[in-house]
């Protein structure tokens, strides 16, 4: 390889790349990198140590340049394989796996067995099964009665106060917790025995209540467990949505004469339509498959009579080792929730045209 003796200055050493051999002929900046050429360090008494090396590297040409811009746009999908690799194993691959387990009959030591459709009518005829699917439709109702309607009642209501500020604050702090410290918390709040609701009645002369216990009022206890939780997460959402509708049609409506349901009937509900419907997808999805608040608070009991789907799928699979059943309920859940999703999609769609 050519070299140019030169000084450890930086014009000196410029001037020498410049007058050698070294310099290429293309466009292109030279960096630090590959041509090799000795350099003396430059010293106060004159003497010259042994070569120090520098490495120079000519740049990508705008024509080596090229070459990447124009795979860019002829190849454009080429970049979303590793993003789409990953979906289809950390996704696609367990999914399709499930689907094939809910047509088999597995215990994990034994090998599995085709079984066909027994696992789905097992789900749709076992009474445990048929209790949690009911247990799933009234959490689905429930959360959207409550979380959703009250959110939407008490947004409107503090719309025209000046200091909802502190109001969105206090009721937005629950939102911030977890299912998991929420259902602890109203599990020791709600029992029998040592519930702190319990000893405010014991304290008012009235005999307690088994809040948790009583499977005709567990669920919607519960359910009153989550709308306090994300109650206030629906309001913002809700409060947003008003400060987008003009004052201009409020006024107009005031002077037409509305009273204050029709405005809300009429004017408020219709132009919330969107932030309603988001909503309204996510409490349902959400509540489709619903596992930590009754597992974490009473774990499906008493008995099984509080369970949704969520958590017969946990209890057939890992504790009864039922692997087939448990992914045939899998399978139905999200059904549900696909269900609920083309649902919310096609409402978009119609809410756009």
């Amino acid at each position: 390889m050519p070299s140019i003796p030169c000084w450890l200055n930086p014009t000196d050493t410029w001037n020498c790349l410049r007058a050698s051999k070294l310099w290429p002929k293309t466009p292109g900046r030279i960096t630090a990198s590959s041509i090799k050429i000795p350099c003396l360090p430059r010293t106060g008494s004159g003497t010259r140590p042994g070569p120090v090396w520098m490495r120079v590297r000519r740049q990508p040409s705008l024509a080596s340049r090229k070459g990447f811009s124009t795979m860019k746009r002829d190849n454009p999908y080429l970049f979303l394989v590793p993003a789409v690799a990953f979906v289809a194993l950390a996704e696609l691959v367990p999914a399709v796996y499930t689907i094939y387990l809910g047509f088999m009959k597995w215990d994990i030591i034994t090998p599995p067995q085709w079984v066909g459709f027994a696992n789905y009518f097992r789900v749709f005829s076992t009474p445990e099964l048929l209790n949690a699917l009911k247990n799933t439709v009234l959490w689905v109702v429930g959360t959207l009665m409550l979380p959703v309607g009250l959110a939407l009642i008490i947004a409107t209501l503090l719309d025209s106060i000046e200091c909802k500020t502190i109001f969105k604050a206090i009721f937005f702090i629950p939102s911030t917790l977890s299912p998991t410290v929420a259902a602890i918390f109203w599990r020791r709040v709600l029992a029998s025995q040592q519930g702190s609701l319990n000893a405010i009645i014991a304290a008012l002369g009235f005999a307690p209540i088994s809040f948790l216990t009583e499977p005709q009022i567990n669920t919607f206890v519960m359910i009153g467990v989550w709308t306090w939780q994300f109650f206030g997460l629906n309001l913002i959402l809700f409060l947003v949505g008003l400060e987008t509708i003009p004052t201009e049609l409020r006024e107009a409506a005031r002077i037409d004469g509305a009273n204050a349901w029709q405005m809300f009937s009429r004017v408020t509900v219709p132009l919330l339509r969107p932030i309603t419907l988001v909503v309204i997808a996510n409490a349902a999805i959400n509540s489709v498959r619903m596992f930590d608040i009754p597992w974490v608070m009473i774990q499906g009991g008493p008995g099984r009579t509080s369970e949704t789907l969520a958590i017969s799928l946990y209890r057939e699979s890992f504790l009864l080792f039922r692997m087939g059943l448990g992914s045939a309920i899998a399978v139905v859940i999200s059904l549900f929730a696909l269900a609920l999703s083309l649902r919310y999609l096609l409402a978009i769609r119609q809410e756009r045209r």
